[in-house]
């Protein structure tokens, strides 16, 4: 069975044990995992690897005990159910402005990465806004430091400005 039959799979399980239905389209895939859209109108993400899995997981566990529903201007999913088993996170769905997927992030502890290779980093991603986005995007970044949260996962795809 290849790893996408295995996700599909396993959110499939997570979803009877639920009494919820999948829709056959994807939300969205990655390096991570797949995310459904399920019948509640909400998203299931299935991982591939247990660091993602947890991390994710611990992540929204963190903004949920700090009732953060948003960084800065951007909206994150609220955590709704998960399963340790499966490797499942469900979240609601949101709409731009939003900053969601955590499964890369580092939690309580900087990333082991000397100061050149973060500033390249930066400077990478730097170039997939526009100059007016990167600001908000490192008030952002900046914010989740302040909890602990090392967000590593800067793209367009993932914070997402409103759409004008």
């Amino acid at each position: 069975m290849d790893d996408s039959n295995d996700l599909l799979e396993k959110a499939n399980e997570y979803a009877a044990s639920n009494r919820i239905s999948l829709e056959e389209n994807l939300l969205g895939f990655g390096q991570d995992g797949s995310v459904y859209r399920s019948s509640r109108d909400t998203a299931v993400k299935s991982f591939y690897r247990e660091r993602n899995y947890f991390t994710e997981r611990d992540c929204y566990f963190r903004l949920m005990d700090l009732d953060w529903i948003s960084v800065g201007d951007f909206t994150i999913p609220r955590f709704v159910n998960h399963d340790d088993e499966l490797m499942i996170v469900e979240m609601n769905i949101v709409s731009p402005p939003y900053l969601i997927d955590f499964g890369k992030a580092h939690l309580d502890r900087r990333p082991d990465f000397s100061d050149e290779v973060m500033d390249d980093y930066y400077r990478e991603r730097e170039e997939l806004f526009e100059p007016d986005q990167w600001p908000i995007v490192l008030e952002a970044v900046s914010d989740l430091e302040s909890i602990g949260i090392y967000y590593l996962d800067l793209r367009p795809s993932n914070v997402r400005f409103r759409e004008s």
